[in-house]
């Protein structure tokens, strides 16, 4: 057996083997940037998904706001109209009183 046959042998085994080991790198990294970018927009559809579940959320909310709003401004009329009431029949009750001869009282 030669010599020189023997190293060219080696050395082509190894460059055989050099380029397998590349091969295995090369399909091992990308197989794993394939799965963590699935893993990627898994995760980014769920964040979408959450979203608009918030979204949605925040209209209800606003539609209650705006609601509550409304019912507010309408009790500030009714206490208004109330007050005003109030103000007439507290202001008949001491025409009233005058008229029966009772002195003025001052509830100030």
């Amino acid at each position: 057996m030669d010599w020189d046959n023997l190293l060219n042998l080696f050395r082509m085994e190894n460059l055989i083997y050099w380029i397998v080991t590349m091969i295995v790198v090369i399909l091992t990294t990308i197989k794993q940037f394939n799965r963590q970018e699935k893993n990627n927009k898994f995760k980014n559809d769920e964040i979408m998904d959450n979203l608009l579940k918030i979204e949605k959320q925040n209209v209800k909310m606003i539609n209650l706001l705006e609601l509550h709003s409304q019912d507010i401004k309408s009790l500030k009329k009714d206490v208004n109209v109330l007050e005003h009431r109030v103000s007439r029949l507290e202001d008949s009750q001491v025409n009233i009183y005058k008229h029966l001869g009772g002195k003025e009282i001052d509830n100030t």
